[in-house]
């Protein structure tokens, strides 16, 4: 049974641009030689060609008898009939095979005939022929052209050569070869079509894998309320901060900040106003901050903040800055407790000291929050002797600092 559709482009990715300007023949690599080998693999020879060409008056002149036969008995499968569908794809069909069984006994098996059985292949595979069904067609072409011919010398004897039955047989198996040659050829490109989409597949997955791994990475590393870096985060970047101002001989200083009276703006207002004065806060936070700088929620009501290449006097005044920028809003009678520590090339501290020591300042200005009910700053520095005694410490509010001026 031979389908013929107009072609399509091929799946295959890996194809020359100019696919569409090449023939399947040239795509498929078959040559003139190639043709010629195979006819000899068949035996197919001149011989043959002569044959054919002798009875192709009598097939010109029963066609139509001999295709409606053969489609009377393709159309009892009901495979086939499921395939034909309707009326007019019968029409079609019923006219290509016409053409089909003209083209067995023309006489010419060059690279232009090849071309046509190679398309028959690629049409089967798009519309679902299976290789059953094309093997049984074939079958049942040949059965119907030999009864048919050998009806013709039986009675017309005397008018006629024996039917070429064995050299008909000879071409449709040629036929056969390249008919699956580019049957085979469109599963293979369909498998690299496939394997190509896989593959993007797997490389876009691979993609967003990354990207939600990076997301949830970040996320693990946020504070959700505020935004800011979480304590876990945090000492994460003060161990690389520490070493690289060790490895630079450069200064480092840590706020380590504390909201007064915030268990009592929860206990009072409920938690709601306490994450509404979190995130004021933290927005201060943000804003004093450079890009440099490193803003952290450490815990509860505590934050701190790294700052690179710091001294001690430039934190302070990042400390002053914060202290004006929050009591701009409204902070419901929240202050701040903010301790300071340093590290620097003369009075190297590793992160764990750095943070206790700033935690320790801001106990200290903490105590005294508790007095005046105000802010206040506290710097505190581990003391160069070896006894680790802390060295003179003053804690100072905003007021102090005008005053001092």
């Amino acid at each position: 049974m031979e389908l013929h559709s107009t072609s399509s482009e091929m799946m295959d990715g890996a194809v020359k641009s100019n696919i569409t300007e090449q023939t399947l023949a040239e795509q498929l690599k078959i040559t003139e030689r190639e043709i010629e080998e195979r006819k000899q693999l068949i035996g197919f020879s001149s011989a043959d060609v002569t044959a054919l060409l002798q009875w192709k008056p009598i097939v010109q002149r029963d066609i139509e008898l001999i295709v409606d036969e053969f489609y009377r008995r393709q159309r009892s499968i009901s495979e086939v009939a499921l395939l034909i569908g309707d009326a007019e794809t019968f029409r079609r069909l019923h006219h290509s095979m016409r053409r089909y069984v003209l083209e067995l006994f023309d006489g010419f098996y060059d690279s232009e005939y090849v071309n046509k059985r190679l398309r028959i292949g690629k049409v089967h595979k798009q519309i679902g022929v299976s290789p059953k069904l094309y093997i049984a067609a074939i079958v049942t072409l040949q059965e119907v052209l030999r009864q048919h011919l050998e009806a013709v010398v039986q009675n017309e004897p005397q008018q006629h050569e024996p039917p070429p039955l064995q050299s008909l047989h000879r071409l449709m198996m040629f036929d056969v070869q390249f008919v699956f040659d580019t049957y085979i050829h469109s599963l293979v490109s369909e498998v690299e079509s496939i394997r190509h989409r896989v593959e993007n597949y797997a490389s876009s997955l691979e993609t967003t894998i990354a990207e939600r791994t990076r997301e949830l990475e970040r996320l693990s590393q946020t504070d959700p309320l505020t935004g800011l870096q979480n304590q876990r985060s945090y000492y994460e970047h003060l161990r690389r901060e520490v070493a690289r101002a060790e490895r630079q001989g450069a200064l480092l200083s840590l706020l380590y900040i504390d909201l007064n009276q915030f268990k009592e703006l929860n206990d009072q207002a409920g938690h709601r106003a306490g994450d509404e004065l979190l995130v004021l806060f933290s927005q201060a936070l943000q804003n004093v901050s450079r890009v440099s700088d490193i803003a952290c929620r450490y815990g509860g009501d505590e934050f701190v903040m790294i700052l690179p290449e710091t001294g001690p006097e430039q934190a302070e005044k990042v400390a002053q800055r914060l202290i004006q920028l929050f009591s701009q809003g409204d902070t419901q009678g929240i202050t701040l407790s903010i301790g300071i520590a340093h590290t620097s090339p003369d009075n190297l501290l590793d992160p764990e000291n750095l943070t206790h020591l700033a935690d320790k300042a801001m106990y200290s200005a903490k105590q005294h929050s508790r007095v005046r009910l105000d802010n206040y700053i506290h710097q505190l520095e581990r003391d160069r002797a070896e006894d680790g005694a802390e060295a003179a410490t003053e804690v100072r509010t905003p007021q102090d600092r005008e005053s001092e001026s």
